[in-house]
């Protein structure tokens, strides 16, 4: 088996590493568009900072600061529009994986011809470079800060989909954990539920053991049950949110696939049809899903769920120790109680194989009635 391994962006993480966002943006535009949602960044004064640093390297910035928690394409088709009238040549990214997913979405549409999503759901990728992008996540979660990845919504078709291509991955990413100390408990659980996630799928559904491939991806277990709850518990330990920075920006970059071929994110592909009907959160579908999907797996991937249960929790049952660890950081829910209709589970499951072809490769079958059936055990 051949592994090719490529890291583009430079990533420079640490208290303060915002501070370096004037030098680095004055090497690569003079015309910055600043992606971001709508109220979290410029509350927390976060957004000045950026805008003053920027101000500070004389680049012209526009702010497009309409991003919503589950990036739409018609939101996404704005923001192409304002760039397109603004002479746009950088695009920043300043908050959690939504705006660093809007971004790379509007640096893909910029190189297409029509609406973003006909080339997105189609799979036409444009020819040509697309802008340069800077990402300063404030959240530590999703990881698109180190790579080439981004999921955008059609709200009108209940629909999610994936853009993954090289030419996202970001120039730079300025990982400063100081962003992340005033997020409140509740977003700290669900970033650090989509950070174990990041890890747990492709371990849970890899084929076969690899020694540095599991350990890496144990240890970074480890830590995201170590640190989350103290993050949760008191937001201000710089420690916690530091680690838990590196994890988020680990967990879903290429060194996690070092040492042997990984398993799949089959249940993010199950999520996205969840938050594409019900725009709830990310990370709370991700929860609901959990405990279910490893018992989906356990027939076929015993092993492996009993090795991340000794090996991150001590124990041998995984699936419960997974269970409790949700519910320690009150993030144990049910899909019934996210607000999801019983009545709807065959059409999203349905809609789960189709926008999400690649759960196809989940370890024994994964069809409509196997999805249906998942959903069902997760909505109770």
């Amino acid at each position: 088996m051949i592994t090719t391994f490529e890291l583009s962006t430079r990533i420079i993480f640490g208290v303060g590493s915002i501070s370096s966002l004037n030098h680095e943006a004055s090497l690569l535009g003079r015309h910055a568009l600043l992606v971001t949602g709508k109220n979290s960044v410029r509350r927390l004064g976060i957004l000045e900072r950026a805008a003053f640093l920027l101000k500070e390297a004389c680049i012209q910035t526009t702010l497009f600061d309409r991003v919503e928690p589950n990036p739409r394409s018609s939101t996404v088709d704005e923001a192409i529009a304002l760039a397109r009238e603004k002479g746009i040549d950088l695009i920043i990214a300043l908050g959690g994986g939504s705006a660093m997913d809007a971004a790379k979405a509007i640096a893909f549409g910029l190189a297409c011809e029509g609406p973003v999503w006909d080339y997105i759901k189609q799979g036409e990728y444009p020819e040509g470079d697309f802008l340069p992008l800077i990402m300063i996540p404030t959240v530590a979660a999703s990881g698109s800060e180190a790579n080439g990845n981004a999921v955008i919504s059609n709200w009108e078709k209940h629909e999610k989909r994936v853009i993954s291509d090289s030419r996202l991955q970001p120039k730079v990413s300025l990982v400063d954990p100081l962003l992340t100390l005033s997020l409140p408990s509740r977003q700290t659980a669900q970033g650090g539920v989509d950070i174990f996630c990041h890890l747990a799928e492709p371990y849970l559904t890899a084929a076969d053991d690899a020694p540095l491939r599991d350990g890496m991806a144990e240890l970074a277990m480890r830590l995201v049950t170590e640190y989350l709850p103290k993050a949760v518990k008191t937001p201000h330990d710089l420690q916690a949110r530091t680690q838990l920075s590196w994890l988020s920006t680990i967990a879903c970059s290429q060194f996690m696939s070092l040492g042997g071929r990984s398993g799949g994110m089959t249940m993010h592909g199950l999520e996205h049809a969840l938050s594409g009907y019900y725009d709830i959160a990310h990370a709370d579908g991700l929860a609901a899903l959990l405990p279910a999907y490893m018992r989906n797996l356990y027939p076929v991937r015993r092993h492996r769920i009993e090795m991340l249960g000794e090996k991150v929790f001590g124990q041998t049952d995984g699936i419960a120790a997974v269970e409790n660890w949700l519910k320690k950081n009150n993030m144990g829910f049910s899909l019934k109680e996210l607000g999801v209709s019983e009545a709807k589970i065959d059409e999203m499951a349905a809609a789960a194989i189709v926008m999400s072809p690649w759960v196809k490769n989940h370890p024994g079958l994964l069809d409509k009635r196997v999805a249906a059936s998942l959903y069902s055990d997760a909505f109770n």
